[in-house]
């Protein structure tokens, strides 16, 4: 039986790896790995690409075995929302730090793929909260106390 990861995994010094299958130009794929990186470029289908580091990379989230959605939570803020199907291998790569991009299906780019057993990413969501949660807070009146230095 041959491991769907090998191609992820770390090789020790003089072994050659063995290159993924060629994917044409035209043709979609979820992600791609490789060594040990510093960033991950978030490519989403109808809006701005975002590539941040792996070092504010706080926590990763996801269904376990079935592979079908995870989330990524940053330390400025931002959780990257991610949907699809067949993820297990993406969820590991990002993981081991080696997930060089994720993108998002574009039916206007590409055609659907054929293989239904490949990673697939239908939908990725980024949400930024600009200087964190809001600060005010209600007293039992109602009211809105504004927030400041008060010491006790």
């Amino acid at each position: 039986m041959s491991d769907p990861l090998a191609q992820y995994r770390k090789k020790p010094a003089g072994v050659l790896v063995e290159p993924p299958p060629p994917q044409g130009p035209d043709e979609y794929v979820a992600f791609d790995a490789k060594g040990k990186l510093e960033r991950l470029s978030i490519r989403q289908a109808k809006e701005e690409w975002r590539t941040p580091g792996y070092g504010y990379l706080l926590d990763i989230a996801h269904d376990g075995p079935y592979g079908t959605n995870f989330a990524l939570y940053y330390s400025f803020m931002m959780i990257v929302l991610v949907e699809g199907r067949n993820l297990q291998p993406l969820i590991m790569a990002l993981q081991m730090g080696t997930a060089e991009f994720i993108q998002e299906y574009d039916s206007d780019r590409w055609a659907m793929p054929k293989d239904g057993t490949a990673p697939f990413i239908e939908s990725i969501k980024v949400v930024v909260e600009q200087g964190g949660p809001p600060m005010s807070v209600k007293n039992k009146g109602g009211k809105e106390k504004q927030p400041g230095l008060g010491l006790h």
